[in-house]
This record gives C-alpha cells, structure tokens and sequence, in this order.
C-alpha cells in the first residue's frame, strides 16, 4: 500500500505510481532499509555460498568475498535475479585499492587492511572563501567535516599527518588561515576527551533558534544578545533560485486536493466527517466552490455548512 498508494499532479494530469518510494518522501528510507534487511536475510538463509564479511549503507556495501566458492558474476546474477527491478552491480578492488563511501580500504598483505580518506577524481577541494558573504559557521563546516573525519578514521601516523597537511593546504587555498585548521583540531579532541572523560551526559538542549537573514554588522551583536536567552541563531537567504523562478508545481485548487473534510451543522452540535482522505470533487462530482454545496445535500441534513481540512 506505501508503495502504490502514490498519486502525482504534472501538468494537470494524475498519475499512479506503480511501484516503489518517491525520492524526497521521508518514508523512502525506511522502507528501502527495510526491504534490503529483509532481503540480505532471506539470501542468507537461501545461497549456498554467502560472504562472510558483509556491511552494507543504504545502497552500498561493502563485501569480502571467496572466488573459489562461486564465481562473483554468478553470485551478483543470482541477487539480480531475485527481483525483477533490483539489479546489483559491483567494484572489485584496483591495485589493491577499493573505496567505500568516504572510506578507502588498502590491502596491506593478506591479514591486514590499512586506511584513507577518499575522494573522487573530480574533488576541485574547493570550498566556500574565506572573502565570501556567508556566516562563518557556513564557511567553517566544510572544515568541521574534514576534520571529523580526520580524528574517527582509523588511520595510520603517516596517513593521519598526510590528510592533515592537505586540510591545511584546502585551508590556504581558500583563504583561510593554517592556524585555524590547528584550532579546530585543538577543538574537536577537546570535546572528545571530555566526552569520554564521564558517563554523565548534558541534559537535553532546550534552546530555541531564530532564523534571520544574513547581516555582519547587525547579526554578529544580535547572536551575542540572543545566547544569553538561550536562543541559538541561524542564517538563511531569501535571494535563492526557487524565489526568482517561482515554484514549478501546478496550483490545485483546495476543493480539489485530497483531504479530510467535516461537515457541522449550524443550528445544533451535529456533525459528520470522513475520515478517509477524499476529494471533494471526486466525492460530488463537482468542482469549485459548488462542490461544498452539495455535499450539504448528500449529508442528508439540511442545516450542516461544510467546512475542509486539508492535510
């Protein structure tokens, strides 16, 4: 039923999705996790032959896998094969590189795995500079990010002191400061240190955020004026490519949109609703304002008004 129940307005027209989640419902990655966790369990218990070292992130996973117990394509064939719109592709390592999400997993020797950061060949290591009209918490995530995953990554001395000059070197090139990039570090093992440090956690942040547009001169001294109230503020911009083009989508009318409408009467404390969602026009056969009219009538009673909310 999640899965069908999908119903799309383009250009006027309606269409039913016939399969699978739409990208961008916050019900999509539920069910996508839940359908390969129930897939990687049917196939355990089904194959012959199943990797004994198997992660898996959403989409991608990550697998050692035995070549002398079945070859790979037939074992990639036989996933594929399960369902008809699933097909599995693979990577298998090159010179004895294999990347995995952020991470790049070396083969050291047969016993032995060592790690890096990955980035793709396209990476430009270009961020936001350190001249441009943005918050400075804009500016710094991009190197709050590098920097975690510097500190978690599981890497070797040579390799930690390797990223570590690049960070600087991406700081540089963007304007930045080197020393920067040793206070942040500085700042991310010191609440590290105090987060290991006791079992006692903070209670639940019960601050508050407010959301302005961004204006040094005048932000800067508010953000100040707002932490002592406990009101955390956030940044944001109305000069966005969605407010010059406007929204795309097709306009529909409420009458026509899919809702749960109530009908009181206006003389007494009857009342009747639907409690599925419903058209008002696919229920009267009306469109517009007199599609509201005459769902009075097929209440049957004479005095109800109607009134809709739409979800």
């Amino acid at each position: 039923m999640t899965t069908k129940e999908i119903l799309y307005n383009i250009m006027v027209n309606i269409f039913n999705n016939m399969r699978g989640k739409a990208m961008g419902n916050s019900l999509s990655p539920f069910i996508a996790n839940l359908f390969m966790s129930k897939f990687e369990t049917e196939v355990k218990d089904k194959f012959e032959y199943f990797p004994r070292v198997w992660f898996r992130y959403v989409d991608d996973i990550f697998a050692v896998f035995n070549t002398k117990a079945i070859s790979l394509d037939n074992f990639v064939a036989k996933l594929s094969n399960r369902f008809p719109t699933i097909k599995f592709i693979y990577e298998m390592e090159h010179n004895e590189q294999l990347p995995f999400l952020d991470v790049l997993v070396i083969r050291i020797s047969e016993n032995k795995l060592e790690f890096d950061v990955y980035r793709k060949e396209t990476a430009t290591l270009r961020y936001i500079p350190n001249d441009s009209h943005h918050p400075f918490q804009h500016k710094m995530a991009s190197f709050n990010f590098l920097i975690h995953l510097l500190l978690n990554f599981p890497l070797s001395k040579e390799r930690f002191e390797h990223e570590k000059q690049l960070i600087k070197n991406i700081a540089k090139s963007n304007g930045y400061s080197v020393h920067l990039i040793d206070k942040l570090i500085r700042k991310h093992k010191f609440k590290r240190t105090l987060y290991n440090s006791t079992t006692f956690r903070r209670d639940t942040d019960n601050s508050k955020f407010a959301s302005l547009p961004y204006e040094p001169k005048f932000t800067r001294g508010l953000d100040n004026i707002l932490k002592n109230i406990n009101i955390n503020l956030v940044h944001n911009s109305k000069n966005k490519l969605q407010t010059l083009l406007g929204n795309p989508k097709d306009k529909i009318d409420n009458n026509e949109k899919s809702g749960i409408y109530e009908i009181s009467c206006k003389d007494c404390d009857q009342k009747k609703a639907n409690p599925k969602q419903h058209c008002l026009a696919t229920k009267t056969g009306i469109a517009g304002e007199n599609a509201l009219v005459e769902l009075e009538h097929l209440v049957g009673h004479p005095c109800f008004k109607c009134s809709i909310i739409i979800e």
